[in-house]
């Protein structure tokens, strides 16, 4: 996800973000993670901590199956 919230306020995913966060969705905890495109820029984003966070949050990836 690109904005999880801290506190009361909305932050956007980036390399200044807060390194752990909540979910908007669900109140789980976030962790900020980057990694590199094909083209070599860097895309920042949140994911849930494993085994945090509602397992039907819709926020939350999940795979296809």
């Amino acid at each position: 996800m690109r904005d999880a919230k801290v506190g009361k306020r909305l932050v956007v995913a980036g390399p200044k973000a807060p390194k752990v966060a909540q979910c908007p969705a669900c109140g789980g905890e976030v962790r900020l993670r980057k990694r590199k495109n094909m083209d070599g820029e860097v895309s920042w984003f949140y994911r849930h901590k494993q085994g945090t966070g509602r397992q039907d949050c819709p926020r939350r990836y999940q795979p296809m199956r």
